[in-house]
């Protein structure tokens, strides 16, 4: 099973899930990206705070 198959069958909230995909989408050849939490939530339509508090799970 592939990263997305997994992240889709997994009980995280669906706001989770949108964070996770934009941070996937926007990662390096290493995988990883640095984005500022209000860049996130205005580019997904979240609020910073469900930003803030959807990376501590």
């Amino acid at each position: 099973m592939n990263r997305i198959e997994y992240i889709y069958r997994s009980e995280l909230p669906s706001r989770a899930i949108v964070v996770y995909l934009y941070l996937a989408d926007r990662a390096g050849k290493e995988g990883t990206c640095f984005p500022y939490v209000p860049r996130i939530a205005r580019d997904t339509g979240l609020s910073g705070q469900t930003v803030q508090r959807l990376s501590l799970i």
